[in-house]
C-alpha cells in the first residue's frame, strides 16, 4: 500500500537542505510522466549488468554496464488497462517474474537473449488456482520456488502463493499460506518471514513442506504496519519496515523464534519523520530506500545500534526501491516520480558510542540522560536501564556531555571516535542539590513564602521558601541560570550563576514594591471577556498587518521574561485570543505607601487596537489607583494614543491624584465593546514604587541602550544615546544558557551585530559595557 501516492505526491515534494554522504550518483534515467516502483538486478553470461525496472506502463530492462550512461535495451509493456503504480519483480537464473496490482497475473520473462529481444507471457495460475492470479503486490524467488504475495481477486486473503520453478519458464502451483494478507516477504532456509501489514506484524512460517506451510509465530513491529522484512547475513537478526510516518525501522533478535526481542529502532538522520520504505541487507549494511526523497545506508553490524553512514536526496518524495547486489557494487534505485538512478556507495563502518549511566551515590540506573556529542546533531538519551547506544560515520575527537535534571553535568573531553571501533563510556552522575536563602536586607531574617525562579531558556523551576527563607532545588541540570527572588512588599532581585552544586545562593531583598512578574506575587484577574483575559506568561506575540498586536517579548531590561498580557495562545492569529466582548481587570496586591515620603508609580504598559476600525468608547485601556474607597484614573490608551503597539514607560506621582494610604492598589482594565470587531490587546510589566523621581531618572538611564528589531531573525541594530562614552566599549551576545556567541568592540553609538541568521530560535542577551563602569543587558528573542 502506497498511501494514495499518485494523489498526494505533488503536494509533498520538497526541497531538502541535506547533501549526499558516501553515495555518488553515476547515472540517471527519467521515466516521467510514468512512475517507477520495484527494481532488481540481472547479470548475463558475458558479465553485462542490467536493472529490471517496474515502470507503471511496462517492465523496463536497462543496461547499466556503463553506469554513467544507463540505457533501456528492452521492455515488456503492460496489457491495455493494466498500467499501475505497483509493479515489482525478482529474477531466477536468466528468468524474471513481475507482478502488479494493476492486473496481468505474473509476467514471466526469458532474459537469455539480452540485450536482444526477450520472450515473455502472462501466468495466471495453474492447477488448483488456475486463472485465479490476477493482481499481486510483490514477488520473491528462493531455492527454485516463486512466492507471489498479496494476490487479489480469486485468492481469499492475499497471502503467499508458492510455485515450483523446476521449469523456470512455466511455474507450477504447489501450495499456499493464506492465514493473513502478506504484503512482502523474505525466505531463507525454508522459513518465510512475512510482512503482514494489515495485521501489524511479521509472521514466521515454516515452508519446508511447500504444499502445507505452517505458521510458527508472529511478532508485532514498531508501527504495527509491517511493510517488508529482510534477514541479516548470519540469519540471526531480522530488519523490518512499517509504512507509517514517524515510525522507525526495527531490528529484532530472531535466533530463538520463541523469544524474539526488539533490539533497536532507527529513524533517518535527516528526516526522522519520514519512514524507511524497504530494507535490503548486504555485508551487514542496510540499504534503505525511504520516504522523504532519500536513499540511506546504515551500518547494521551491531543490530542493537543501527547507525546511518550514507544518504542521498533523490528528488521525489519517495525513493521506492533499491538493489545493492550487482557484482560492480553499484546500487540501482527507483524513485516514484519516474527517476531511475545508479549510485556508487562508499561502505564504511560507523564509530560506535555505547555505555551506561548511573547515580554516583546509589548506583541506580538513570534514564532520560541526555548524551550530547558536541559538534554532532544527535538526539541521544539513556533507556530505562541507563544504557545508551549511538554513533556517527564521522570519525574525530569530540567532547561528550552527559546531563540530566537533578544532576551535575559531566563532560568527557577529547573523546576519540574511530570508524569500526566501539567507544564505551560508563558514567556516574553526581546529584545536584541547590540550596539558598532569601533574606530581608533590613532585618537579616529569612523571608517566608518568597518565590525563587530558575530559568536558562531550556529548563526552569519555581520554588517557594520555607518559614525561615530557605529553599532547595533538586530538579535542574547544572549550568548557567538566571535566578529571580521575589515577594510582595520587597524589591525583586535576579542574579546569573553557574549552578554546579558548590555555591550557596543568597538574596537580600530591600523592602518596597517591585514586580517583573517572574514569580506569582498575588495579582488578581477578573474578567467578563470571552477571550483575552490577563495572564502572566512569557509573551508569545501576534502580528496584524505587519505590526505587533500582542507583545512578543517582555520589557527587555528587567529580570525574567514574563509579563502580564491579554491572552497568549502560541502561534495564534491576532484575533484568536484578544480581548473580546467584555473587560478583563488586573489588580495588584495591597501597598502601604505611607512609608514613602513622595511615592511614584513606575511601570510599562502596552496597548493595541486594530487600525482602520473606529474605536468604540469601551475599546480602551484604563489604569487607576484606589485606596479601597476612592479610585482615580492615572493613565489610559485608546485608538490614536501615541506609542500603541509598543512598551511605553510611565511614571506617575501618587500625590497628584490622591493622598497615599496604607491600602493602595493598582487597577488595570482593558475593555472591548461587544460586536465591535476590533483587535484589542494590552500588557503590563516592570511595575515598581520609587521614592521621588528616582524612577524617572533610572528609566532615562536604562533607555541609553535599545536593540531593534526585537524579535529578530538575521541582524541586530544597537542604538546608544549620545551621552554614552565609547571608551574601550565592547558588546557581548550570549545565549539563554550564558554561553558567549559573539563579542566585539563598540566604535560608534549606532552599530550592527551581523551573521545571526543561523542561530537557533530562542532567548539571547546583548550586553554593552565600557571602562567607566556602565554596563547594560537587553534580552532579545530570535525567530526563524
Amino acid at each position: 500500500m502506497k498511501k494514495l501516492l499518485l494523489l498526494i505526491s505533488g503536494l509533498l515534494i520538497t526541497t531538502f537542505s541535506f547533501s549526499q554522504v558516501n553515495l555518488t550518483k553515476l547515472g540517471h534515467i527519467t521515466y516521467a510522466p510514468q512512475s517507477v516502483a520495484g527494481v532488481w538486478h540481472y547479470v548475463d553470461s558475458l558479465g553485462r549488468e542490467y536493472a529490471l525496472v517496474g515502470a507503471s506502463d511496462r517492465v523496463s530492462i536497462v543496461d547499466v554496464t556503463n553506469p554513467s550512461a544507463p540505457v533501456e535495451v528492452q521492455s515488456v509493456p503492460a496489457l491495455p488497462g493494466q498500467e499501475s503504480l505497483w509493479r515489482e519483480l525478482k529474477t531466477y537464473g536468466h528468468y524474471a517474474y513481475s507482478g502488479s496490482e494493476g492486473g496481468g497475473g505474473i509476467i514471466v520473462m526469458d532474459l537469455s537473449n539480452l540485450p536482444g529481444p526477450i520472450t515473455s507471457y502472462h501466468y495466471y495460475g495453474d492447477g488448483a488456482i488456475a486463472n485465479q492470479i490476477t493482481s499481486s503486490h510483490t514477488v520473491a524467488v528462493t531455492d527454485g520456488y516463486l512466492y507471489i504475495f498479496g494476490c487479489g481477486n480469486g485468492l481469499s486473503n492475499g497471502g503467499a502463493v508458492i510455485c515450483d520453478l523446476a521449469d523456470p519458464y512455466n511455474p507450477t502451483y504447489v501450495g499456499m499460506y493464506d492465514q493473513n494478507y502478506v504484503h512482502d516477504g523474505y525466505i531463507r532456509n525454508d522459513t518465510l518471514w512475512a510482512g503482514e501489514i494489515y495485521s501489524g506484524q511479521f509472521s514466521v512460517i515454516d515452508v519446508s513442506d511447500k504444499t502445507n506451510p505452517v505458521l510458527l509465530t508472529t511478532q508485532a513491529t514498531p508501527g504495527a504496519f509491517c511493510h517488508n522484512t529482510w534477514l541479516s547475513d548470519n540469519s540471526t537478526y531480522l530488519f523490518t519496515t512499517d509504512e507509517l510516518n514517524n515510525v522507525p525501522l526495527g531490528s529484532f533478535d530472531v535466533h530463538d523464534i520463541n523469544n524474539i526481542k526488539l533490539l533497536d529502532t532507527y529513524f533517518t538522520d535527516s528526516m526522522p519523520d519520514q519512514e524507511v520504505h524497504n530494507v535490503r541487507v548486504l555485508n551487514d549494511y542496510l540499504i534503505n530506500p525511504s520516504y522523504g526523497s532519500q536513499l540511506v545506508i546504515c551500518d547494521g553490524a551491531r543490530p542493537s545500534n543501527i547507525i546511518e553512514i550514507a544518504n542521498y536526496p533523490t528528488g521525489s518524495f519517495l525513493d521506492w526501491d533499491a538493489s545493492p547486489y550487482l557484482p560492480s557494487g553499484n546500487i540501482i534505485s527507483t524513485d516514484v516520480d519516474g527517476g531511475f538512478d545508479v549510485f556508487a556507495p562508499t561502505y564504511i563502518r560507523a564509530c560506535y558510542l555505547e555505555g551506561n549511566v548511573v547515580d554516583s551515590i546509589t548506583g541506580a540506573a538513570l534514564n532520560n540522560v541526555k548524551v550530547n556529542v558536541i559538534g554532532l546533531t544527535k538526539n541521544i538519551t539513556t533507556d530505562l536501564l541507563g544504557d545508551f547506544r549511538d554513533g556517527t560515520v564521522y570519525a574525530g575527537t569530540y567532547d561528550i556531555e552527559f546531563s540530566k535534571s537533578g544532576y551535575v553535568t559531566k563532560t568527557y573531553p577529547a573523546t576519540v571516535l574511530a570508524n569500526g571501533v566501539l567507544t564505551n563510556l560508563n558514567v556516574e552522575l553526581v546529584p545536584l542539590i541547590i540550596t539558598g536563602t532569601v533574606n530581608s536586607l533590613a532585618t537579616g531574617s529569612g523571608i517566608a513564602n518568597a518565590s525563587v525562579y530558575f530559568n536558562n531558556g531550556t529548563e526552569s523551576s519555581l520554588v517557594q521558601t520555607d518559614g525561615s527563607g530557605n529553599f532547595t532545588v533538586n530538579s535542574l541540570s547544572s549550568g548557567t541560570f538566571e535566578i529571580t527572588a521575589s515577594q510582595w512588599g520587597f524589591v525583586s532581585q535576579c542574579q546569573t550563576l553557574l549552578l554546579d552544586g558548590t555555591n550557596q545562593i543568597v538574596f537580600n531583598l530591600d523592602a518596597g514594591y517591585y514586580d517583573d512578574f517572574t514569580g506569582d506575587n498575588g495579582w488578581i484577574v477578573n474578567s467578563t471577556a470571552t477571550t483575552g483575559a490577563w495572564t502572566r506568561v512569557v509573551p508569545a506575540g501576534t502580528i496584524f498587518q505587519g505590526n505587533p498586536a500582542n507583545p512578543g517579548v517582555d520589557v527587555s531590561f528587567d529580570c525574567g521574561n514574563e509579563a502580564y498580557v491579554t491572552g497568549n495562545i502560541t502561534g495564534s492569529s491576532p484575533n484568536t485570543d484578544d480581548v473580546d466582548n467584555g473587560f478583563t481587570t488586573l489588580t495588584s496586591p495591597s501597598m502601604d505607601l505611607t512609608t514613602y515620603a513622595n511615592p511614584y508609580l513606575d511601570f510599562y504598559r502596552w496597548f493595541y487596537i486594530q487600525n482602520g476600525i473606529p474605536a468604540a468608547s469601551s475599546d480602551t485601556l484604563f489604569i487607576s489607583i484606589t485606596d479601597g474607597v476612592t479610585t482615580q484614573q492615572i493613565d489610559y490608551a485608546t485608538s490614536g494614543t501615541i506609542g500603541n503597539g509598543s512598551w511605553i514607560g510611565k511614571v506617575v506621582r501618587v500625590a497628584d491624584y490622591m493622598t497615599p494610604t496604607n491600602n493602595m492598589k493598582l487597577v488595570v482594565t482593558v475593555s472591548d465593546k461587544p460586536t465591535s470587531g476590533n483587535i484589542v490587546e494590552a500588557g503590563l510589566d516592570h511595575f515598581r514604587v520609587t521614592e521621588g523621581t528616582t524612577g524617572l531618572n533610572e528609566t532615562q538611564q536604562l533607555s541609553k541602550l535599545t536593540v531593534v528589531p526585537n524579535p529578530f531573525s538575521t541582524n541586530l541594530t544597537i542604538n546608544l544615546n549620545a551621552a554614552f562614552e565609547l571608551s574601550n566599549a565592547i558588546y557581548i551576545l550570549k545565549d539563554g544558557t550564558g554561553k558567549m556567541i559573539q563579542t566585539g568592540s563598540v566604535l560608534s553609538n549606532n552599530f550592527e551585530i551581523n551573521q545571526l541568521e543561523n542561530l537557533s530560535s530562542g532567548l539571547y542577551f546583548v550586553t554593552v559595557q565600557n571602562d567607566k563602569g556602565f554596563m547594560q543587558t537587553v534580552k532579545v528573542v530570535k525567530t526563524n
